[in-house]
């Protein structure tokens, strides 16, 4: 509320007037339909040109458009309808990936439903007064001073921002007749990561012209769907730290475990799992006897993402996110283990791999994380290296650079860590002016937002 005192007269004005005007394009948009916006564009131009040429045509015309748009209105404002929506939905998708999902529709009313489609609404996408008042779009110091003190660009952003997804076009659905139950698909594409609940599903009546349709709500139970990050490809992974193989090609490294390699009985030892028993050797000796296994070390590698990024950076921050959710899902978790670290309020680890848990379970936190307002690197070092010695190597992926983010990599360097550090920038000459003015003991790989995919296919580092 204190923010809300100390916004400017002006700014509550300019917020207001799009945020109307937002729900007035919204209304309009989902019920004219192309063929409406062609005579309604029609319109002023034939009363125009009357003046100039009195001819019976024009008369015609003007008249003919009347009469279409004036029955379209109403055909489409008496249309009736109800129907019940059921969506088929799958637990999980892919930001910048189109998702494909069955609905099934029932027929209520007491007439046949025919040229109807269905429309999947997305949430409300206009921006609060407090962010459209304290954001910052990237780049708006370059624009004049008239746009920067209208702020519409930034009205713009900030909807785009906020749009969770866009559906791809809407077929007609077949005739429905009373009582009567279709199955047929929507395609979604969601836009940004984390949770999207669909919860306004609209029947499309149009009018027999084609110009205007009416949309009416549906009875629906809402649903959820979690949207994961998007995933790069990456080039072949060479990971730090110290590998060594030991006999039967298990991977060494500084976490222990067990293999399923039996190599020999023994006498039963106080502390000895009864799982290891070795039931035949007892009754054959009348000891107690216990198999023993061989154990083995598996490389374990933890994922350090930036959570430390200003509103303005926000782009770069899901590029970080996306590029964390591409390690996780291309390193092989079946022979390593992976640790997650980052701050959310406070220190976060989570773990998968052999024994812990799947990298889908991983890839769904990612979708959650959030920019954090405050940024405590002391919380993020202290984090990492409380695992020093039982991690092989330490993937750091960072929001920009600056020197906060120099002295943590510096830190983990002297304590012995072995580090990969990623740094998505937004423009990679500037970057690496200021990788000259806090140097980083070890080389870091430029990604720049908007190129993350070529870039992280070449090899060039700082």
């Amino acid at each position: 509320m204190d923010n809300v005192r100390k916004v400017p007269l002006f700014r509550r004005w300019t917020h207001k007037i799009y945020h109307r005007s937002s729900a007035i394009t919204h209304f309009f948009t989902h019920r004219i339909r192309p063929a409406g916006i062609l005579l309604i564009l029609l319109l002023p131009a034939a009363w125009m040109l009357l003046p100039l040429y009195r001819l019976g045509p024009l008369f015609q015309l003007r008249g003919l458009i009347l009469v279409i748009l004036g029955v379209s209105i109403l055909w489409a404002f008496f249309r009736q309808a109800k129907v019940r929506i059921q969506r088929d939905l799958p637990r999980l998708a892919t930001a910048g990936e189109p998702l494909t999902y069955r609905v099934r529709v029932k027929n209520l009313g007491k007439l046949n439903l025919t040229g109807t489609s269905l429309l999947e609404l997305t949430p409300d996408n206009r921006p609060s007064l407090e962010s459209f008042t304290w954001s910052r779009e990237p780049g708006e110091e370059t624009r004049n001073v008239f746009d920067r003190t209208l702020g519409y660009y930034r009205w713009e952003w900030l909807q785009r921002s906020l749009t969770l997804f866009k559906q791809k076009g809407m077929p007609p659905l077949p005739l429905i007749k009373p009582s009567e139950q279709l199955s047929t698909t929507l395609t979604i594409t969601p836009r940004k990561r984390g949770v999207i609940a669909l919860r306004d599903m609209r029947l499309c009546l149009p009018d027999p012209f084609g110009v205007f349709q009416r949309c009416r709500k549906t009875e629906s139970s809402p649903g959820k769907l979690i949207v994961l990050p998007h995933r790069y490809q990456l080039p072949a992974l060479d990971l730090p730290g110290n590998a060594r193989f030991q006999l039967g090609g298990e991977a060494a490294s500084n976490t222990v475990g067990q293999s399923g390699d039996f190599t020999s009985v023994r006498d039963y030892r106080p502390g000895d799992p009864l799982r290891h028993i070795h039931w035949k050797s007892w009754a054959r000796t009348g000891k107690p006897i216990v198999k023993e296994y061989q154990d083995v070390f598996f490389p374990r590698y933890g994922l350090v993402l930036d959570t430390f990024a200003p509103t303005e950076d926000e782009d770069m921050f899901e590029e970080a996110v996306s590029v964390a959710a591409s390690f996780a899902s291309s390193i092989d978790t079946r022979e390593t283990l992976l640790d997650l670290m980052f701050i959310r309020d406070e220190a976060f680890v989570f773990s998968a791999g052999r024994g812990e848990e799947r990298v889908d379970k991983m890839l769904e936190i990612l979708a959650g994380v959030n920019c954090e307002p405050v940024s405590d690197f002391h919380a993020l070092q202290k984090l990492v290296l409380r695992y020093q010695d039982e991690l092989t190597a330490c993937i750091c992926i960072f929001t920009g650079w600056c020197e906060q983010r120099r002295d943590t990599v510096t830190r983990l360097q002297r304590a012995g860590m072995e580090l990969k550090v990623i740094s998505v920038c937004r423009d990679l000459e500037a970057s690496r002016k200021e990788h000259v003015s806090f140097p980083a003991p070890v080389p870091v790989k430029w990604l720049r937002a908007g190129h993350i995919q070529e870039d992280l296919m070449t090899s060039a580092n700082s």
